[in-house]
């Protein structure tokens, strides 16, 4: 490329020293045919307009046409990923995902994490050449910068998210709260925009930072706010909120999303970067434990000359926040009902009480993902995933133990049976087929003492282990008892008379096992001589 020098030289030649263009040619070491150009824009300029037009082409930097090549780094293996990603992006818009499809920053970054040496604007060009044309741009607003000062305001918002949880697809709702100052983000599921959602999600954020900011900031959710003949009032899990942690509030105005420009991109930012790479997820808990994950590292990293500070920035932050009061009730409460089945209804769904609860009153706690059951005497006897289908059953075989004592031979037939954990019903299909009245006193022993289903496996292998072939509800106690034990960390100085009592009663527990299993050997081998 020619120099501003270099032309400033050529037009001097040309224009005071009068020179030809093969002498100016000569002295500046370039083709002839490069100087001619540079004297005809020059000369087409004085005829245009020779006040304006000859100091602008004067102080103009020369423009050269590049030449169309290939990108070398956009290789075969580049070219599949993005391929991938874009073939992604339609599955998703197919399946009304539009706000998780994976933008050209989000397809680049997947890129660098593979190791793929490519750049963000080979990718762009290859996705717009791919999309065969761009929107054009319309015209546009000019907004004013508001100044935030830390742990002053914070914004709250909604977000949908789609999911596959257990392979079936459900549509979630994310509660993001961002700060203005620090651009701070954190994020909860539910699988409802409801009250109670909308207090639980303060909750968790108000324990997460473990303080308060000093203005909560809305737009005009229903959950939030009420229109009363034109005029805004809080509703009352509002006016609840801001009682119990004191903070002040106030909402935006009507289809202004420019106001809540922060919490707006949050919103889609956090979608973006925690669901695009993954939508497929266990359980909804493994679903919040990725999104927890995610915000904890978007609000360390340091990406960009913007994020630099925001370390110190998040620090400040939450040392300004008012101090947290501690935890608020988020829950509905109200009586129901037992009827013959031991169950209740409730919303359309039924959930199942202990037996001896039928016809009797209990008292619910409703919460956004739970329900607790409580007795007369205010005692909790049962608790419940909350059900957002209708008319579904959850029922706990825990409380129908008695029943099904009596009715054994209806133990694979029930709903109870069917909702067990599957570990059990492992257990119950391996051992205690022939035997349901065993399988139900061990149920019950697991229960009265709390015994986790992975530790009733392990008693399982452990008899197994010792050869034993016929299985009752007395050998997994004894076995669950050993686990138990011989699991409890204990130190020098717990070790008291107490202590020593019970490991050698877990030992001489241990010892008459392996004794009627000597014996069970013993007898099958005099029978068999």
């Amino acid at each position: 490329m020619i120099s501003m020098d270099k032309k400033q030289q050529i037009l001097h030649y040309y224009r005071v020293e009068r020179l030809s263009l093969r002498e100016i040619s000569r002295r500046v070491a370039l083709d002839r045919k490069t100087v001619r150009r540079i004297v005809r824009g020059y000369e087409a300029a004085l005829l245009e307009d020779p006040e304006t037009e000859i100091e602008d082409y004067l102080s103009s930097v020369p423009r050269y046409t590049g030449s169309v090549r290939p990108a070398r780094v956009l290789t075969e293996e580049v070219v599949k990923e993005i391929e991938r990603w874009i073939k992604e992006n339609e599955r998703r818009l197919g399946n009304g995902m539009r706000k998780q499809c994976l933008k050209k920053k989000d397809i680049y970054r997947e890129l660098v994490a593979k190791g793929l040496n490519v750049s963000y604007p080979t990718v762009c060009r290859y996705i717009r050449e791919k999309k065969k044309g761009t929107k054009p741009f319309g015209n546009r607003d000019v907004y004013l910068r508001i100044r935030h000062e830390p742990g002053e305001e914070c914004q709250f918002d909604w977000g949908e998210v789609k999911l596959f949880i257990d392979g079936k697809q459900e549509t979630l709702m994310m509660a993001v709260f961002a700060f203005p100052f620090s651009k701070g983000r954190f994020a909860y599921l539910f699988h409802r925009q409801d009250t109670l959602a909308f207090m639980e999600s303060h909750r968790n954020f108000f324990r997460e930072v473990n303080g308060v900011p000093r203005c909560m900031v809305y737009d005009n959710m229903r959950v939030a706010v009420v229109f009363d003949n034109r005029e805004k009032r809080p509703t009352e899990a509002l006016m609840r909120l801001s009682t119990f942690y004191r903070f002040s509030f106030r909402f935006y105005n009507a289809r202004a999303g420019w106001e809540k420009g922060d919490v707006e991109r949050s919103v889609d930012y956090v979608r973006k970067r925690t669901f695009t790479t993954c939508v497929d997820f266990g359980c909804m808990e493994e679903a919040q434990q990725w999104l927890t994950k995610t915000c904890i590292l978007i609000n360390d990293e340091q990406c960009s000359p913007l994020d630099i500070g925001k370390a110190d920035r998040m620090t400040e932050e939450l040392d300004a926040l008012q101090a947290y009061p501690g935890e608020f009730g988020c829950f509905e409460m109200a009586e129901y009902k037992v009827d013959k089945q031991s169950t209740i209804c409730l919303k359309n769904n039924r959930y199942s009480v202990p037996e001896k609860l039928a016809g009797e009153n209990v008292i619910v706690r409703l919460y956004s993902e739970k329900i607790v059951i409580y007795n007369r005497k205010h005692q909790r006897v049962a608790t419940h995933r909350r059900s957002y289908a209708q008319r579904e059953w959850v029922v706990d075989i825990n409380h129908y133990i008695d029943t099904l004592m009596k009715k054994t031979a209806a133990l694979e037939y029930t709903e109870a049976f069917h909702q067990m954990p599957e570990s059990m019903q492992v257990i119950y299909n391996r051992y205690f087929k022939k035997d349901g009245r065993e399988f139900l006193q061990l149920v019950r022993y697991v229960r009265d003492n709390n015994v986790a289903y992975e530790t009733v496996l392990e008693a399982a292998d452990l008899l197994r282990q010792r050869g034993l072939k016929v299985f009752t509800a007395d050998y997994f106690k004894v076995a669950i008892q050993a686990i138990t034990v011989g699991d409890e960390p204990f130190r020098d100085d717990q070790k008291t008379d107490a202590f020593i009592e019970i490991e050698a009663g877990s030992e001489d527990i241990l010892a008459q096992l392996e004794r009627v299993m000597e014996k069970r050997k013993s007898t099958r081998s005099i029978n068999r001589q």
